[in-house]
């Protein structure tokens, strides 16, 4: 044994065995590999930089070519296989609530019902929660766009490339690995682009579209059904301006005008030197703008005036009024860019969708005339607004196309959208792929009896590859954790190896009740995909050693502390948290109890059993002591010296297993025992993090309630 491939070394136990074994194995060859996703981080192999004896190679376990290379390439004679992937955090999603329609990007809609109902992690990393409301994404079937309820929304760190397709179908923002749908509705990785599967016809139910609206306004009081605001803070009584709070009929349908002009041609903005706020609708059409000023008295009071412009050619209507001002930018947003399609109007009569969209052709719109076939195209440098008016026009029926302009000249310019409502499309299809850096959240929806969701401007139909592993659906568990496995027990056999040593859980024997502990040879009785993924793995390669006699060993450990530990997990969590005087999330009762190992003594049992371990067997690693989760958060606090008023009772997930515990005697008999008792191991790693914030404070998130409450209210 010389060369070792650490397949998942990137990760928190996979690390730390590369620190061990280039510590205590002067002659070994350290090669990692790894994908880094979820967990993965350079960070954590930061010690081993610049060892002539240790190498990274970035790949998936599931590439078998890629995975050959680099057993060619180093020679590797040993496999240790610790491998257990979404769309941007501001990709925008249609959704449908109770009787309503919005947009909102994937990122605020976590946060959102974060917020209402809390998060949980399952052990990859990835944060889960569920609406338990009536929330529904856009799904394709049968050819159209059908509203189908989410059950779960999920999101997890990635840091490294993601890429984005445009074409006249739309534009989407997803990881490389990230599934999407072609024209024929296959479902293919992004990174091949594609022709892309979009939605234009959704199923709509017109029968409950309103004819009313009822406007609400931020710290705005209704009167009388008048919505009320002062005017400008100039000389004299200020007027008391007001909004009619619920409009129908032809004050609605004016007010449709009247934002279809604005979201055009508008701008709203405080006047700092006289301390008024202004709204501005710009049209070179005298008319029309007439015609808008008209529509306004149907809903409000507001005084308005007309400047008349020879040059540049743009007449302004002008309202200096806060309510206004309030209106616009609540509906419609307020600067170019960050405009959008008053949410409220999705679900109103298609005759005040037409009276929206009619004005804001007129501002921002134009007729190409090609041949025979006439165009109504618009263009704007706001992707909620493409993406709003998309939607619209799929509502309606209407289908449209798109193309894209970056100014690649003009740094600071913002690309530019455009949108042709046409009744064919050009068979031409460009797919323009780019690549760029990314570090952040990326997100997911499970949606009901669905495997798609529409997301992007255009609707794009992409697939939803990333449910909580552990709860919901397992297709990457699965992937990685037997396909990957399989991909590397072929490597070894094809290569000859040494050894090939599986990584794998205590998990797999299920909830064992007191005051029995799991031994190697009981049944094993999984009881989450993750878990039944890992016990597919361990019969895989078992499978092995039986039919190719390929010599083979298995751990299965119990849960690991200690340096590197992600902190969405509870030990590094609560502790991070405790360090941030933020609430310690306790699962239920707390009263689950765990066999907690310092993961120093976990690598010194890989490493025993890499040199003593007879083939084909299987070694239970742990302390042989349980701790109650309740009491390991009460350790970590008093190690602090923190209030316990910090622990904060959240909902049990689904499938929680109140108890692992295993018997390690067949271990010890090879001589190993755990160095740290449950104490010291805790000790050691609360200390780890206390001196190591720059490990942990970029990816720290404090994903629980306060967290969330804090970052929605910032952020609205």
């Amino acid at each position: 044994m010389k060369n070792i491939l650490v397949t998942g070394g990137a990760g928190f136990i996979g690390s730390n065995f590369v620190h061990h074994m280039l510590g205590q194995h002067a002659g070994y060859r350290i090669v990692v590999y790894d994908k880094l996703t979820y967990a993965g981080r350079l960070e954590n192999l930061k010690p081993a930089e610049g060892n002539p004896r240790f190498d990274f190679v970035r790949g998936d376990i599931c590439n078998a070519d890629a995975v050959g290379s680099v057993v060619r390439q180093f020679d590797i004679d040993t496999i240790v296989n610790f491998a257990a992937e979404s769309v941007a955090a501001n990709t925008l999603i249609p959704v449908h609530y109770g009787h309503g329609i919005k947009l909102v990007t994937i990122e605020d809609l976590f946060a959102t019902y974060a917020k209402k109902r809390g998060v949980t992690t399952d052990r990859n990393s990835v944060e889960i929660v569920e609406p338990k409301l009536p929330l529904f994404a856009l799904s394709f079937c049968n050819g159209m766009g059908r509203w189908r309820r989410i059950t779960h929304i999920t999101r997890h760190r990635y840091t490294n490339k993601v890429v984005t397709l445009r074409q006249k179908w739309g534009s989407i923002t997803v990881t490389p690995n990230h599934s999407v749908y072609n024209a024929d509705a296959q479902l293919i990785k992004a990174k091949t682009n594609p022709e892309l599967l979009a939605i234009r016809k959704i199923n709509v139910d017109r029968s409950r579209h309103r004819d009313y609206l009822k406007i609400h306004l931020p710290a705005v009081k209704s009167v009388g059904g008048l919505l009320l605001a002062p005017t400008a803070r100039g000389g004299g009584r200020p007027r008391e301006v007001y909004v009619r709070q619920t409009l129908k009929g032809k004050a609605l349908l004016a007010l449709m005008r009247f934002l279809g002009a604005y979201v055009a041609e508008g701008n709203a903005l405080f006047n700092k030197a006289n301390g008024s706020w202004q709204v501005c609708i710009a049209n070179c059409d005298l008319e029309f703008l007439k015609q808008i000023q008209t529509d306004a008295r149907l809903f409000t009071n507001a005084l308005s005036s007309i400047t008349l412009r020879k040059k540049p050619g743009a007449h302004q209507l002008v309202f200096s009024s806060h309510i206004i001002y309030l209106l616009v930018t609540t509906l419609c947003g307020e600067h170019a860019h960050a405009k959008q399609v008053p949410d409220p109007l999705y679900t109103l009569l298609d005759k005040h969708k037409l009276a929206f969209l009619d004005n804001y052709l007129r501002g921002d719109g134009n007729i190409q005339q090609y041949k025979s076939v006439e165009t109504r195209r618009l263009t704007t440098t706001s992707p909620k607004l493409a993406s709003g008016i998309g939607l619209l026009l799929s509502l309606m029926g209407l289908d449209y196309c798109l193309s894209y302009r970056d100014f690649e000249r003009h740094e600071t310019w913002r690309p530019a959208y455009s949108i042709a409502i046409v009744s064919n499309y050009d068979s031409r299809v460009e797919c323009k792929y780019s690549e760029s850096e990314y570090d952040d959240f990326v997100y997911d929806l499970t949606v009901e009896g669905s495997h798609n969701f529409a997301a992007g401007i255009g609707n794009i139909v992409v697939h939803n590859t990333h449910v909580d592993r552990s709860i919901l659906a397992s297709d990457d568990v699965v992937r990685t954790n037997v396909n990957g496995t399989h991909v590397l027990l072929e490597a070894a056999r094809e290569f000859k190896l040494e050894r090939f040593h599986q990584i794998s859980t205590d998990e797999v024997y299920g909830a064992i009740p007191a005051p029995n502990r799991s031994r190697e040879g009981d049944p094993l009785e999984p009881r989450s995909p993750y878990s039944a993924s890992k016990a597919g793995a361990e019969h895989l390669v078992y499978a092995y050693f039986i039919t190719y006699g390929l010599p083979v060993t298995t751990t299965r450990g119990s849960n690991n502390i200690g340096p590197y530990h992600y902190p969405e997990k509870a030990v590094p969590l609560f502790t991070t948290n405790a360090i941030d005087n933020q609430p310690l999330p306790i699962y239920g009762d707390g009263m689950q109890m765990r066999d907690y190992q310092y993961v120093l003594d976990h690598c010194e049992a890989i490493d025993v059993v890499l040199h003593k371990g007879q083939p084909g067997e299987v070694y239970n690693v742990g302390t042989g002591v349980e701790t109650h989760n309740i009491d390991m958060a009460r350790q970590i606090l008093d190690l602090l010296g923190k209030p316990h008023s910090l622990l904060q009772s959240v909902p049990d997930r689904s499938g929680h297993d109140r108890r692992y515990a295993l018997d390690t005697s067949k271990l010890r008999a090879l001589g190993w025992q755990p160095r740290h008792a449950f104490a010291q191991a805790l000790e050691l790693t609360v200390r780890w993090f206390v001196e190591n914030e720059w490990w942990w404070r970029p990816i720290k998130s404090g994903e629980y309630l306060e967290y969330y409450r804090k970052q929605y209210e910032e952020r609205k």
